[in-house]
């Protein structure tokens, strides 16, 4: 049986300094991983990460305040809520489903890594996959949230085999609205999000982030991902209506693309040698 249980946690402060947290467990037969990682982005544009198997915790949520901490990563982090959990089954069908829960699109957020500390806005939320990974029902994903002191947007849209979008303005999903670029438009009372001063958080081949993962799960996940490219962005953010800036914040968003099967191969290839690589480092 396949089953990824993920937890994703960020956080923005004032300057624009991001951090990007991952805890899963991946099950697969009698194959068992438990897996994080840390990702820290300075206004400046300093990235540094790093990644463990070792001591993973699972997240703890309790009533409004949810708490991680990893030893191996030296993080202690703390979200608390502003807004309530918004759920949906995004896929479901007789090979899996797909179950996504927001459990903070809001939340006041303060995170230590080493001696670095980050206080802001930030999200969580928690994905169950029993779908298999060669199954996933989309060529194009575009995922986004803009989080302020008062608003939350959260944006999913899949192209492909199976088109389909979801939008949440305050946890009231939005019907009918369209993406402009990178970001919904078409809100109610004419409202749109608005983009600006981008900087690139990640822009890679997502099996890049799986040379800690065992060689023989590394084979078996890669014919589901391989050729997926990951390009994470961070943008300062603006609710407007009518051109006027109603709501600042800050936006984290993705573009997760499937390319053709034979520049998949080849990742696949330069994948596993970037794996044996870093190993033997």
């Amino acid at each position: 049986m396949f089953h990824v249980d993920k937890w994703y946690f960020d956080a923005i402060d004032d300057r624009g300094a991001v951090i990007i947290v991952y805890s899963a467990r991946l099950e697969w037969g009698r194959l068992h991983v438990d897996y994080a990682s840390v990702l820290r982005v300075s206004e400046g544009g300093d990235r540094r990460e790093a990644s463990t198997m070792r001591l993973v915790d699972r997240p703890r949520l309790r009533g409004d305040v949810l708490r991680w901490c990893s030893e191996p990563l030296a993080v202690d982090g703390e979200w608390h809520r502003l807004a309530d959990p918004i759920r949906r089954t995004l896929a479901s069908g007789p090979e899996g489903a797909i179950k996504w829960t927001c459990h903070m699109p809001r939340a006041r957020a303060t995170i230590h890594v080493g001696e670095d500390e980050v206080e802001g806005l930030g999200y969580v939320e928690r994905l169950h996959l029993t779908l298999p990974l060669s199954k996933l029902p989309f060529r194009t994903l575009r995922w986004g949230r803009h989080v302020s002191t008062r608003h939350s947007l959260i944006w999913i849209d899949w192209a492909g085999d199976s088109d389909r979008r979801w939008i949440w303005l305050d946890g009231e999903e939005q019907r009918a609205t369209a993406l402009s670029g990178d970001a919904p438009s078409e809100l109610p009372n004419g409202a749109a999000l608005w983009l600006r001063d981008r900087r690139d958080v990640q822009n890679r081949p997502v099996l890049a982030a799986l040379g800690l993962l065992p060689p023989a799960l590394t084979r078996r996940v890669a014919g589901g991902i391989a050729g997926m490219h990951e390009h994470k962005m961070v943008s300062r953010s603006s609710i407007v209506v009518n051109g006027d800036a109603v709501d600042d914040g800050w936006s984290l968003y993705e573009v997760v693309t499937k390319p053709d099967v034979r520049g998949a191969r080849s990742e696949v290839r330069g994948s596993r040698a970037e794996a044996r690589g870093s190993r033997a480092r």
